[in-house]
């Protein structure tokens, strides 16, 4: 919890503790109001939970981020890329049915602009690019498309 928001939950509590004092008359109204205004000494604690515990440089979003969904290509290919049920940031699961004959899920991490994942051994990079790029006439012309294998493979929405 941040020091802002410890002093707002704690906030009417003083108040009504200085509203209080005044009602005695044995506490003087100025020194109420002045030890109201003043906001608490509270001691930042880190969530362990939070999936930036640790390393608060880390980005919230990844341009990979904006991927997850399905993407189709042509004959029934698709790619479809899902956050991680582990929860880690930039951690994907990956379905893809890259020919007729197979249809397998991989596990895929963001690095920068590209998501990389091991296939048949080899490691397979995700990025962006156009229809064009996929090698299919089928996704020529559009423009939102995942390539994994220029010329070869990709997928568009």
């Amino acid at each position: 919890m941040n020091r802002n928001a410890a002093a707002a939950l704690l906030m009417p509590m003083l108040l009504g503790v200085a509203a209080l004092g005044g009602c005695s008359g044995a506490v003087d109204d100025q020194a109420a109001a002045n030890n109201a205004a003043q906001a608490p000494e509270v001691e930042a604690i880190d969530d362990p939970d939070s999936p930036r515990a640790g390393n608060e440089d880390a980005p919230e979003r990844l341009p990979t981020d904006d991927w997850v969904g399905r993407w189709t290509g042509p004959e029934g290919l698709f790619l479809d890329i899902q956050p991680s049920p582990n929860g880690k940031p930039g951690h994907y699961a990956i379905a893809n049915r890259d020919t007729l004959d197979r249809q397998a899920d991989y596990a895929g991490v963001g690095e920068g602009a590209a998501i990389r994942f091991t296939r048949d051994g080899k490691d397979v990079t995700i990025r962006p690019g156009s229809g064009e790029e996929t090698g299919f006439k089928y996704l020529a012309g559009k423009s939102d498309c995942l390539i994994l294998v220029p010329g070869r493979e990709g997928y568009c929405r």
